[in-house]
């Protein structure tokens, strides 16, 4: 009868959880699906290269060896680089495509994509809460933990329909292998780590961050030992993990990281040795000298890592990137110039980290005490990955999509302990206070949540700040597949180059994951000078010949991107400042001339001063000031209106540019007169918005498409996304598009 009623509770309480962790995620699943109320699309940028891989193995019947390595060097020559970190979620969902893809084709594997970010939304929840009900037993710690996961805004940025994060399949990957080596460890079947395996091969595979993986491992395993909790089954539970892993692993294509795979297996196998080290030790150091076992393993790990440093520092190689050096000394990355222009890379405010992870920023410090305090090797690495997770996002923000599946375990283990703790003390109020507190906290976020998740995909809104669709890129990049030679090469700024490289199936100059530093800075140069210029690095560095040139053999194109304003029959390059009010002339620019006057004179190497006049824009404030000194409020309005046109404060310079000549161009082609910006008067009698420029008609370069979609209409101004593309040709020839 008593095992009846123990097997009864059993069922009731699985029930009661799969009903629970089912609720939440579909509340997950409810939010992160309300992009699906915008057109779909694949979401971003680089993951337009991972659904491509993805249609290259589904036609090649699941073979992964199939997708040819990215390649990321000088034009026209390239090198291979590893594609390790980019194949797992191409794999996945070109193998769960399979049975359909002889009746869909491409479709089948379009479709795949869209229905595993919802599938992502749902695993999160669950691999969060397995994970904390298995190491604190706790229905509460679980479900906190998965309500943190569900409306975390960290989550939906980045994690829209189409997007296939693959920073965020790490982070689910890793919890299901923290809940396994859990249970091998607690249950003593040191078999599940072998089962843990399977997971954290998936999460290195589809991440590819597993140098990160290897040594939170190796950091996890030594503050084991430090804490005394090391013991056989925890040695032969994560010996079993290892070695299926290195196992499995080593059939990836190419490499992981920057790492090779063989390398990988033997650092993992390090930790193993380094955990049976201990156990050995422990049977055959006398009793006094047990306490200093630690020091001992200590003084070995550092003699390993010193003699690895020296050894790649000998063959002339750096054991740490430039990127993740960044993360730990973030003074470094003010000395590379493109890491301090790309926003995923500038250390974030505290504010930042709140509005991402909400009140679990805070509850994850109790989360980690508790498993410094209660941990085992599971439980450590889950603190390691935490503590190195939230550092490293507050310094490069582009991890906050996996550093939100490893705040959230903490978190859910906080409130299992304060909660817990509350109790003991006999305190009946306390936990319901700080429940209701995390509740309301949980609202808040669901709220940010819904909101971020209610936005087009990227390339729908053409990458504008607005989340209004138009089709101004999609339009492009179909006249480039269609309309341009196969071998035709087209020049952009890195942004758009797996767009264009994907869907536009042109090869570019550089891309989302490009490593060639110097050839950036040469397509910061080509934009950021004249169309002389331009011409001689085209042909002198990248051997390309324009139409109607003898040498010409290879078709070369150029695009550029950015918001226009017609008013009253003229041009003004930009949005307004005040976007929908009173159009005062004016604009700022979040597209290619705002990126030209900001982080290509940092890549480039160009003085900013070079092509901003700050005399004028400071000089046009002061005297708007003056003017409407009578409305202290006012002006001060005004003058921050000015202040946001900041990149078309042009110096002569500027004018000369060809990513300025280009627009300009573009839009007289189409009858449109263009006003210079800060020629306009602003006064208190009225508006005079200003001179028009003469004709521009570059000789190197000429427009061929032009693709000008709506963005914003009131009836007084219409505010455009501009697509255009020019055509590299020998002054006098025609181009033939």
């Amino acid at each position: 009868m008593q095992s009846f009623r123990a097997v009864s509770k059993v069922l009731r309480n699985t029930v009661l959880d799969t009903v629970l962790v089912l609720g939440v995620s579909i509340l997950s699943i409810a939010i992160r699906g309300v992009s699906a109320t915008y057109p779909l699309s694949i979401n971003g940028f680089d993951s337009w290269y991972l659904f491509y891989n993805a249609l290259l193995i589904a036609q090649a019947h699941g073979n992964w060896y199939a997708v040819p390595p990215d390649v990321h060097a000088w034009y026209p020559f390239g090198y291979f680089i590893e594609l390790g970190d980019t194949i797992g979620l191409p794999l996945i969902s070109a193998l769960l495509s399979l049975p359909f893809y002889a009746s869909y084709g491409p479709d089948s594997v379009y479709t795949v994509v869209l229905f595993l970010d919802m599938a992502l939304a749902g695993l999160g929840v669950v691999a969060a809460y397995l994970s904390v009900e298995s190491i604190t037993k706790s229905r509460v710690g679980g479900l906190i933990s998965a309500l943190i996961i569900a409306v975390s805004p960290a989550l939906t940025y980045k994690n829209l329909i189409g997007g296939l994060p693959k920073t965020s399949w790490g982070g689910v990957f890793v919890l299901f292998t923290i809940y396994l080596l859990n249970l091998a460890i607690e249950r003593k079947k040191p078999w599940y780590g072998a089962l843990a395996s399977i997971p954290l091969f998936l999460a290195e595979i589809s991440w590819g961050g597993y140098t990160y993986i290897d040594v939170s491992l190796l950091g996890a395993a030594f503050v084991l030992i430090l804490v005394n909790r090391n013991d056989e089954v925890t040695a032969k539970s994560f010996t079993l993990m290892a070695l299926f892993t290195a196992f499995l692993t080593s059939f990836a294509p190419n490499n992981i990281g920057f790492m090779s795979g063989l390398a990988h297996g033997f650092s993992l196998i390090l930790v193993s040795l380094l955990l049976f080290l201990d156990l050995h030790l422990r049977r055959v150091l006398p009793r006094e000298l047990q306490q200093s076992r630690s020091l001992l393993i200590t003084a070995f790990l550092l003699l390993l890592f010193v003699l690895g440093v020296a050894g790649l520092s000998a063959l002339g190689t750096t054991p740490i990137p430039g990127r993740y050096y960044a993360i730990i000394d973030p003074f470094y990355q003010f000395t590379v110039p493109i890491d301090r222009t790309v926003a995923e890379y500038i250390p974030q405010p505290l504010t930042s980290m709140l509005t991402d992870f909400g009140v679990a920023i805070f509850l994850s410090v109790a989360g980690m005490y508790y498993m410094l305090r209660k941990g085992n090797l599971a439980g450590l690495w889950l603190l390691i990955l935490g503590v190195a997770s939230v550092y490293g996002t507050s310094e490069q923000p582009y991890l906050f999509n996996y550093t939100a599946y490893m705040v959230a375990p903490l978190a859910g283990i906080g409130v299992y302990f304060l909660v817990s703790r509350l109790r003991e003390q006999r305190n009946r109020v306390a936990p319901l206070l700080l429940l209701l507190v995390v509740g309301i906290s949980l609202v808040a976020d669901a709220g940010s949540a819904v909101m971020a998740s209610n936005t087009p995909n990227a390339i729908v809104t053409s990458a504008s700040p607005y989340p209004v669709p138009n089709y101004a890129w999609v339009t492009t990049l179909d006249w480039l597949r269609t309309q341009t030679p196969s071998h035709a090469f087209v020049l952009s700024w890195w942004d758009y180059g797996y767009w264009i490289e994907v869907v536009g199936n042109k090869t570019v100059i550089d891309e989302n994951n490009t490593l060639n530093d110097t050839q950036i800075k040469l397509m910061a140069e080509i934009f950021l000078n004249n169309e002389t210029f331009a011409a001689k690095v085209l042909e002198d560095d990248f051997h390309v010949y324009p139409y109607g040139s003898p040498n010409y053999t290879i078709p070369t194109y150029i695009v550029a991107y950015d918001a226009v304003t017609i008013y009253r029959g003229e041009a003004f390059l930009g949005y307004p400042t005040d976007l929908g009010g009173q159009f005062l002339g004016y604009t700022s620019s979040l597209g290619d001339i705002g990126k030209a006057m900001g982080a290509m004179t940092v890549i480039a190497g160009y003085p900013i001063q070079d092509y901003i006049n700050e005399t004028l824009l400071n000089q046009t404030e002061s005297q708007i000031a003056s003017q409407f000194s009578s409305s202290p409020p006012l002006a001060q309005q005004l003058v921050n209106l000015v202040a946001q046109s900041f990149p078309f404060a042009w110096t002569s310079r500027a004018y000369n540019s060809l990513i300025v000549n280009m627009f300009v161009e573009g839009l007289q082609v189409q009858n449109y007169p263009v006003v210079a910006p800060f020629t306009e008067t602003l006064s208190t009698t009225g508006i005079t918005l200003g001179q028009t420029l003469p004709p521009v008609r570059m000789e190197y370069f000429q427009p061929v498409q032009i693709s000008m979609y709506p963005l914003y209409d009131n009836n007084q101004y219409q505010v455009y996304i501009m697509v255009i593309v020019y055509q590299f040709v020998q002054p006098g020839a025609v181009s033939p598009q």
